[in-house]
């Protein structure tokens, strides 16, 4: 068997597993971060069959497939059953982080008479992060960082507010320390207010409840992200983009919500016509969308992903 073709057998194999230990609930979507960055074992694997393969020592070129796949072996045992829940319930005070292993931020923008609507931009990298809804501040944010704080911005355009997050703590990324580089947010967002939110988040997990905001434009750009997504009837006409890369996506609607989805998703797996929906010329729509007093139009690109319809 040549050195090349073991290699790639391991690749794929690996990789096929970690999907499945995925979906299993065994390891989460940080495992792909804490496996790219042990890419230089990929140099020296190839390095070794480069060198060896037409040597009298040929047998040590299959070191190489090896190498590959202790590298799969020492990530799967090192992520194997673990996970970490941000608990969004415990009551902490921002200048105080003696209880956190990393340093705790918050951010509140005040309720501003003058603003009529919102845009929201965050932009999270690895992590926990928690969407909810407020009646008190046009925006509540607390944080869990290691070592790079949460860049916040705030300003109005006219009648309009926009808060924009950078939450991406990558600086100091040490691979043999577990998870030190994963972010954690809880963030409230006014609920009372027209809403336009635009999420970008790489290797997260993600719990979207906008079931009470007045949301009218929602564009969510996902890596290998695990997303739970509560949509609610605040507005008549919801528009969704959705970008997502290798990433388990939950979207959840009342019953009454009409629904279409323009969906390019040839590598991933969607319960579309389970949950009701009819395919019509090349669009997924449900049997009430003409008629429902509320409607979201969703359009989604997706490599590959597990994408869900449920209905509260």
């Amino acid at each position: 068997m040549k050195v090349s073709s073991l290699c790639w057998g391991v690749v794929f194999l690996g990789a096929g597993l970690f999907f499945l230990f995925i979906n299993m609930g065994y390891l989460d979507h940080y495992v792909w971060v804490r496996l790219l960055a042990l890419w230089p074992i990929a140099l020296i694997a190839i390095g070794l069959a480069l060198i060896f393969n037409k040597t009298k020592l040929k047998y040590l070129a299959f070191t190489a497939p090896l190498l590959f796949a202790l590298a799969f072996v020492w990530v799967a045992f090192s992520e194997w059953g673990y996970c970490r829940s941000f608990d969004f319930n415990y009551k902490y005070n921002s200048r105080s982080s003696a209880n956190y292993g990393r340093e705790v931020y918050e951010y509140v923008v005040e309720s501003d008479p003058e603003v009529k609507r919102l845009d929201v931009d965050l932009d999270f990298g690895l992590g926990e992060l928690w969407v909810g809804g407020t009646s008190n501040t046009l925006f509540n944010g607390d944080f869990e960082y290691r070592r790079s704080k949460p860049n916040c911005k705030y300003k109005t355009v006219g009648d309009e507010g926009r808060i924009e997050v950078r939450s991406r703590d990558l600086r100091g990324l040490n691979i043999f320390r577990k998870h030190n580089f994963k972010n954690d947010a809880r963030i409230f967002i006014a609920d009372y207010l027209p809403l336009e939110l635009t999420i970008d988040i790489g290797a997260a997990s993600v719990d979207l409840d906008l079931s009470e905001h007045k949301l009218k434009k929602l564009n969510l750009d996902t890596g290998a992200a695990e997303v739970d997504l509560r949509l609610g009837c605040g507005e008549d006409d919801l528009e969704i983009d959705i970008d997502s890369g290798a990433s388990d996506i939950t979207i959840i609607i009342p019953h009454d919500m009409g629904l279409e989805i323009d969906a390019d998703v040839a590598l991933s797996s969607t319960n579309f016509r389970r949950a009701g929906l009819e395919k019509v010329r090349g669009i997924y729509r449900s049997d009430n969308f003409n008629s429902a007093e509320c409607k979201a139009t969703i359009s989604i690109d997706s490599g590959v992903s597990e994408i869900k319809i449920q209905y509260y």
